[in-house]
């Protein structure tokens, strides 16, 4: 296993596809009333398996100071296997992940934890209080990776996806790694 930095000249657009299961998600619910308001996640199985298959780019213009980081088998590999990316926000002293990415037949071999070390291991280097990242309720396996990984939840935005993200059993969570 080799990572690597992968120079924004050569990857910026470069197309990621990202796939997951889940069999159960966060049902998200939001009490309001005159006195205040709570919210809640709690944890249920779907009615039935939830195959995702997805994708994004490297290198959004909308991030600031991006690094993205590949895996592979060799040095003369173009496509890696595994992705990481992280954007600096600087004014508000976070290392934001912006794309973790395994490939499904090399996950559970340690790869996505390696890489979750190396962002670690770049925000100490660069003094950052805290590293965040966002996923969703219904991604299962990635918040229970990162749960394992030492992520707390930080927050939510229920209207992040759609105009309603919690019928469509799609809510945003924020994740946050403390320093």
């Amino acid at each position: 296993m080799l990572i690597k930095e992968l120079p924004r000249e050569n990857y910026e657009d470069y197309v990621l596809n990202y796939t997951y299961t889940s069999d159960s998600h966060y049902k998200a619910e939001l009490c309001e009333d005159e006195n205040g308001f709570s919210f809640k996640f709690t944890k249920e199985k779907l009615p039935e398996i939830l195959d995702r298959d997805c994708c994004d780019t490297l290198f959004q213009p909308y991030w600031n100071e991006v690094s993205a980081f590949g895996v592979f088998d060799t040095e003369e590999e173009r496509d890696p296997y595994a992705v990481l990316e992280l954007a600096r926000e600087e004014w508000n002293n976070r290392l934001v992940i912006t794309q973790l990415l395994v490939n499904p037949e090399k996950r559970g071999q340690g790869i996505g934890k390696k890489l979750i070390d190396l962002a670690i291991e770049i925000a100490e280097k660069e003094d950052f209080r805290l590293i965040t990242l966002e996923t969703q309720t219904c991604n299962i396996p990635a918040i229970e990776f990162y749960k394992k990984c030492g992520f707390k939840f930080a927050g939510t935005n229920l209207h992040f996806y759609s105009n309603d993200d919690i019928s469509e059993n799609e809510v945003m969570i924020e994740m946050v790694m403390l320093f």
